[in-house]
Order: structure tokens, then sequence, then C-alpha cells
């Protein structure tokens, strides 16, 4: 049985046009293109980091265009730092856990749906999660 997992379209494809917002995809699908995503992103943040001197110039840019974000080379740092703590997070959860995380945080469905999808006790799934965020949060201690 396929399991179908909706998208938002244009947070895949960034120049898409057209009527449709979301779309279904499989879960082989889904994960293919969040890979990709996530490797183009990080190609494309060390094409970045290439070009910025120690001084923090980006070269063939002035210094108003390098950081206009207002985000310092220190926080750019901590946060990379935290995204892979919580990517190392994220692949210690049992893939019902990643599932049910993914449903709740990202899908906004409720215990209670989460539960009837799956055909689980809505406890369950309450717990699920918790046991998920609490793993997560041993990430960050």
């Amino acid at each position: 049985m396929l399991e179908w997992i909706k998208i938002r379209v244009k947070d895949f494809y960034k120049d898409a046009i057209g009527e449709t917002e979301y779309t279904y995809v499989t879960k082989e699908v889904y994960e293919a293109l969040t890979e990709t995503f996530r490797k183009e992103a990080h190609a494309q943040e060390m094409r970045d980091l290439r070009h910025v001197t120690r001084e923090g110039y980006t070269e063939g840019e002035t210094e108003d265009l390098a950081f206009d974000s207002g985000e310092s080379l220190e926080d750019m740092v901590i946060r990379q730092m935290e995204l892979e703590t919580l990517q190392k997070a994220m692949q210690s959860l049992t893939e019902v856990q990643r599932e049910r995380l993914h449903l709740y945080f990202f899908e906004g469905l409720t215990y209670r749906q989460i539960a009837e999808k799956k055909g689980v006790g809505e406890k369950n799934v309450r717990e699920s999660i918790a046991g998920a965020l609490k793993k997560i949060k041993n990430f960050f201690d």
C-alpha cells in the first residue's frame, strides 16, 4: 500500500507557476526531494562560505551586501552547528517517531487525527511524540 504525503509545491519548486498549491507524492519521492534540496542548500552554503574572507568581506561585493541579514559569522556558525545537531537528533528517532513529528508539526494534525490516520490510540501518539521531543532535547543539553 502506497503512503502519500501532502507537500506544498512552492516549498520544493520555488519558481512553480499555477493554481495548484499542494500536491501528493509517495514517501519515496518526498524523501528524494527533501534529500536533494538539503544537499543543494548545503552545497550553496559551502560555495558562499568559500567567497567570504576572514575579515568578513565577500568577493565582488561591498561590505553592506556581505551581511545584509545582520547575522554575524559567529551566529551563522552557531546556527549551522545547531542544524547539524538537530539532524543527528532526528536520525536517532525511529521511523514512527519521525513520521508522527512530521504529521504533528508540519501538517498540523492533532494527536487524535494522527491516531485515526494510523489506526493507533491517541495516547500512543502523544507518548511517541513526547518521547521523540525528549530525545531531541537531550541532544541539545
